[in-house]
């Protein structure tokens, strides 16, 4: 497909489960992405070996081998193995960049998952489709579009590598010229930062008049911002979406720290209550992205979100059909007023938009965007 727009997440590793920090980010690219649709050609990267090949997945998953041999993985619960993961990263280990690199190779050559990952993939694919979030690819495995001696070597030929393997060291993208620290592409061990698969997987996508919108956590904003500029030099267009993270009890932790157990998508969608499924897809749609907006610093609210539901339930009960209903034209046009920056749907202002005195009508065209 050649798209005029590639909408870019950052990729999320198969380790543990979907926090509301995830979930912020997931349901702000499918909103991207479906109502963007409706005006131009859009299209979603995503590809399992862009997160598995990452020693963040290899690591934890030799660590697994290592301490849970045996273990039937297919019946284990999300959170059992992201208390696993959890603790991985709290106990001190040796390296063991030789097994790593195995296990990188395994994911690289023939898109391998361990137990446990496919397992996490298979929970977070019945999670999405009840919040209707189409699938983005979990079930999908192809070849990352470039090897990397050929990613590396293109860097190099652009100036954007300082290369120390001569002397048994790392790897460096260059970012100085733009006034960005050094990040390390590979290590002295040969094991790669998690910036090089994606690269791998957009650099061969650019092409011109296609423009590539990064989607990322602002927690990650450096990695982001040398990234667009990596991108930029190989000739692409480049835009950048940085969504704050969402605390939990007013900590702003990564999920490797934890803190996030009963407030999992798990956790959300297994939670008690009278709405129908619409209301439940809607009303997270409307926390998510219409009330935790792209720089929101609230914490995570329970209470919150069911109010979001019951609004988004009282939405859908008013919503026109048959002739009173906008037609596709007119939805698009009111869709177009909610473009922003690089011409994407903006899905806070979407979000505002369905709600309120003068609501943008649920038509049904607008209803499978947001349901």
């Amino acid at each position: 497909m050649n798209a005029d727009l590639l909408v870019a997440p950052v990729t999320i590793t198969p380790t543990k489960p979907l926090t509301p920090t995830h979930i912020k980010g997931l349901i702000w690219t499918d909103l991207m992405v479906k109502a963007t649709k409706q005006l131009t050609d859009v299209r979603l990267v995503w590809n399992n070996r862009m997160a598995t090949v990452t020693v963040q997945s290899a690591a934890f998953w030799r660590h697994l081998d290592r301490t849970e041999p045996g273990v039937d993985w297919s019946s284990e619960s999300e959170e059992r193995i992201g208390e696993l993961y959890v603790r991985f990263h709290a106990e001190p280990r040796e390296p063991e960049p030789m097994a790593i690199r195995e296990y990188l190779a395994r994911a690289d050559e023939a898109g391998w998952i361990h137990p446990a990952g496919r397992r996490i993939l298979s929970l977070w694919r019945r999670q999405l489709d009840l919040l209707g979030v189409d699938c983005p690819g979990l079930d999908d495995d192809q070849p990352l579009a470039m090897p990397a001696r050929s990613l590396v070597q293109a860097l190099a030929e652009r100036d954007l590598l300082l290369d120390h393997r001569r002397f048994g060291g790392p790897v460096y993208l260059d970012g100085t010229r733009w006034g960005l620290p050094l990040r390390r592409l590979l290590g002295g061990d040969g094991i790669p930062n998690y910036l090089l698969p994606i690269l791998r997987e957009l650099v061969p996508m650019i092409r011109p008049g296609r423009t590539f919108l990064l989607v990322h956590d602002d927690g990650i904003t450096a990695d982001y911002v040398l990234l667009a500029c990596v991108l930029a030099v190989f000739g692409a267009r480049v835009a950048r979406v940085p969504l704050s993270r969402v605390p939990v009890d007013g900590k702003n932790l990564s999920s490797r720290y934890g803190g996030w157990k009963g407030v999992t998508l798990g956790d959300i969608s297994a939670a008690p209550g009278t709405a129908g499924l619409d209301a439940y897809r809607l009303g997270m749609r409307l926390y998510f992205a219409g009330t935790l907006h792209q720089e929101s610093a609230q914490s995570f609210r329970l209470e919150l979100l069911r109010r979001c539901v019951g609004r988004a339930a009282g939405l859908l009960g008013r919503a026109p059909s048959g002739s009173d209903a906008p037609t596709g034209p007119q939805v698009a046009a009111a869709l177009s007023r909610l473009r922003v920056g690089c011409g994407y749907v903006d899905p806070y202002r979407l979000m505002t938009a369905v709600q309120g005195k003068q609501a943008l009508p649920l038509a049904p065209v607008l209803r499978t965007i947001c349901t």
